[in-house]
């Protein structure tokens, strides 16, 4: 369940930022999709944490090219979104042809490394709950305690730093912080870009930890997913870690079921993440239609 949370965790985290800043950023998708492939092609020919940084990189650009055409040409910012992720699902087979000298599914000419993982094993001298606290705490991905220690950082940043509050009102009140000398769109512009930044690490863990190695549109619509859990989890760092949570246990229970019971067929059991999706935004407006209610009377 780690493993299939920390990549929505990053890009829940990331869907977060840009969406308290005003910002929605649709391009999750997409940006996941070219981080994953950059990620796989650097670790080919550079040490793994060269690979994460540039799958970081390769979103903050694309997060950048978002600030730049939403904020300088004052272009809609979903459908930039949906331009990016058009744009990511048909780049990366051509760029994957070229790397793999024509394969346009997957990357398995590519010789590419893996995020280590952490071997806690020594907590197996802890009296009583030595093993479980090595099922649990041992083996996971650098990236998903990085993706953890961010969600603590991120509450750290939003709610007891003067830059967090900036943050957070120029998505609620962006008159009020201009005429307090604050720029709104260089806020925006900056969210995005740590946006894009989140989404790329989302993608290495994807492609160098929870697959070794890239597949065509392999990303499966998590980008959509942590839309959902952005709001789920109330546009809180710590609901947007339990609404990740959640989704990567039924995105688990997916890839465990069908060896499980046989008579279901696996296409429904895929659906489980996208259906719990529906159900979640579902009861996200129901829940808002009943404040906005209440706050009326």
């Amino acid at each position: 369940m780690i493993r299939t949370s920390t990549p929505l965790l990053l890009a829940t985290l990331g869907g977060l930022i840009a969406d308290l800043s005003g910002a929605l950023n649709v391009a999750l998708e997409g940006i996941m999709l070219v981080s994953c492939l950059t990620a796989v092609v650097v670790s080919v020919y550079a040490p793994w944490y060269v690979a994460v940084i540039a799958a970081l990189l390769a979103g903050a650009f694309l997060g950048s090219v978002m600030a730049f055409f939403h904020l300088r040409l004052k272009a809609d910012i979903v459908l930039v979104g949906f331009a990016i992720n058009i744009f990511a699902s048909g780049a990366t087979v051509f760029a994957l042809t070229l790397a793999t000298g024509g394969d346009k599914g997957s990357s398995t000419n590519l010789i590419s490394k893996p995020v280590p993982a952490l071997d806690l094993s020594f907590l197996g001298m802890v009296p009583g709950v030595g093993g479980l606290l090595v099922r649990t705490l041992s083996g996971h991905s650098v990236l998903s305690w990085l993706a953890g220690l961010l969600v603590f950082v991120l509450w750290y940043f939003l709610y007891r730093t003067s830059w967090g509050l900036q943050l957070r009102s120029v998505g609620e009140h962006p008159s009020a912080l201009e005429a307090a000398g604050v720029s709104a769109n260089a806020l925006r512009g900056w969210s995005l870009v740590a946006s894009g930044a989140l989404a790329g690490l989302a993608g290495a863990q994807l492609s160098m930890f929870n697959y070794v190695g890239f597949t065509r549109d392999m990303t499966a619509g998590r980008g959509f997913i942590a839309l959902g859990a952005v709001l789920l989890g109330a546009r809180h760092p710590v609901g947007a870690l339990l609404a990740a949570l959640l989704f990567g246990m039924f995105d688990a229970l997916s890839v465990v079921m069908p060896g499980l019971f046989n008579w279901i067929p696996a296409e429904l059991i895929r659906m489980i993440p996208f259906v719990v999706t529906i159900v979640a935004l579902i009861l996200f407006s129901y829940r808002m239609k009943l404040t906005s209610t209440t706050f009326d009377h």
